[in-house]
């Protein structure tokens, strides 16, 4: 449909599209940013950027929570400006750090709790900032900037620089940062500026593949060696090509924590890949599908055992979670997930009949009712909704009374379809019961009949 219709607007006059355009503008502040922005010239775009930029600077007025949303969509416009008009890498650049440099005016005036605004920073013009730098071929520019705009951080929204800094600097002018980085580290005043420098010099030495510097570097940044950096000096062993000193590390943890777990199965599962210990490796994968089935773990373990037995593998799981008897949402979901919905129905009507069927996580129940009913499972579709219209009266939920009337209704329409009911009322039955217990919740039967 999108198609069509721009091949139908490129036929027209040019003339009655910027009438269309014009009119549009009149009434829409988006429009009217797009059409200045693509009728200025690329130096004027340039010029609009400092000066609002220097506005920022200035800023003095607090941005309350509820306007953080609409400003920093102004920011991502301004960003947004500033890369229509494609100016010269280094001079992007300096322009990006320049607006890295607000961070202090609209921070200190600012109520952020939704985290949009430093998203803009962060995110978007770290982004135009890195595409730029890649493209400067004055690299000794790109590093006297990305360390002096990296430096001076006050509120960790300009961390993120130094994520790409082999992609921006190259292999020789990344190892001056480095060197540079360690430099500042040992003049630092205070620990939160060494910390600051600490972890440039482990970004760095994870990009160019020196995991020793970064062993050396976590080492001296933390008294406490905990399982969190034993893990993360291990991956950057593993990503250096040395699956071996990877697991020393690995091991240094007891195999009683259980803090990371996940993390650590995972990490020791490809590090057993790179050494041909198909047979560690399997068992690892096992454990995690089992621990917690779904597309992503049954992929993890097939690319180990082979793909050639995903059939033989679902038909087991599905046969092992009915035997349990046990089932959670993450098994119905994984049940449903591959199709085998037999067995997903069985645990849905198990959990009804056990009333452990929760209406309040209605973000992982309702997916599940919309695919049993697409997939004519009428009776498991059927208590999912009832789970979720109790669960907003029983609560008095009283915004969600709208919800709870569309799902009464959809009960209806469900309930016409169903002639095995199995060991649950008939939906007539249902109708009484829920008038004698949430009769009187009359905002709710005004929302069912449509008042």
């Amino acid at each position: 449909m999108g198609d069509e219709k721009r091949n139908k607007l490129v036929r027209l006059d040019s003339e009655i599209l910027a009438d269309a355009l014009i009119k549009i503008a009149e009434h829409d502040e988006i429009a009217e940013r797009l059409i200045n922005r693509l009728i200025s010239e690329p130096d004027d775009i340039i010029k609009s950027f400092r000066r609002k930029i220097a506005g920022l600077k200035r800023r003095k007025r607090f941005i309350p929570r509820k306007e953080s949303k609409s400003f920093a969509a102004e920011l991502d416009h301004l960003l947004e400006d500033l890369e229509q008009a494609k100016p010269d890498p280094g001079v992007g650049m300096s322009l990006i750090a320049s607006f890295l440099e607000t961070d202090q005016a609209v921070f200190g005036n600012c109520d952020d709790s939704f985290g949009y605004i430093g998203d803009v920073y962060r995110y978007g013009a770290r982004n135009l900032f890195t595409q730029y730098a890649s493209r400067c071929t004055d690299k000794y520019q790109v590093l006297d900037l990305m360390i002096r705009t990296f430096s001076n951080d006050p509120f960790s929204v300009r961390e993120g620089l130094i994520d790409k800094g082999l992609e921006m600097l190259g292999e020789e002018a990344t190892n001056n940062a480095i060197h540079l980085f360690e430099l500042l580290s040992e003049e630092a005043e205070d620990e939160y500026q060494k910390s600051h420098y600490f972890r440039a010099i482990e970004s760095l030495a994870r990009q160019t593949g020196n995991a020793e510097l970064f062993e050396r570097i976590r080492l001296q940044s933390t008294e406490d060696l905990g399982v969190s950096s034993c893990i993360d000096i291990g991956r950057v062993y593993l990503e250096s090509g040395f699956p071996k000193k990877a697991l020393e590390w690995i091991n240094k943890i007891s195999s009683n924590e259980t803090f990371m777990d996940r993390e650590r199965r995972e990490i020791l599962q490809e590090i057993y890949g790179r050494l041909g210990d198909s047979q560690r490796e399997a068992e690892l994968a096992w454990i995690s599908f089992r621990k917690n089935r779904n597309l992503h773990t049954l992929d993890s373990l097939l690319k180990v055992i082979g793909e050639e037995k995903r059939e033989q593998v679902i038909d087991d799981e599905a046969g092992f979670i009915i035997e349990d008897g046990k089932t959670d949402y993450s098994d119905i979901k994984f049940l449903i997930d591959v199709r085998k919905f037999d067995e997903a129905e069985i645990c849905i009507l198990a959990k009804a009949g056990a009333q452990t069927l929760n209406g309040y996580y209605y973000e992982t129940l309702l997916p599940m009712a919309k695919v049993m009913e697409s997939e004519a499972r009428m009776l498991a579709a059927y208590v999912i909704y009832r789970a979720l219209l109790e669960s907003i009266l029983e609560r008095k939920f009283y915004k969600a009374y709208p919800h709870a009337a569309k799902y009464l209704r959809k009960l209806d329409l469900l309930g016409v379809e169903i002639e095995d009911w199995q060991d649950l009322g008939e939906h007539g039955m249902y109708h009484v019961w829920l008038n004698q217990v949430h009769g009187k919740k009359s905002s709710f039967w005004k929302h069912y009949r449509g008042e």
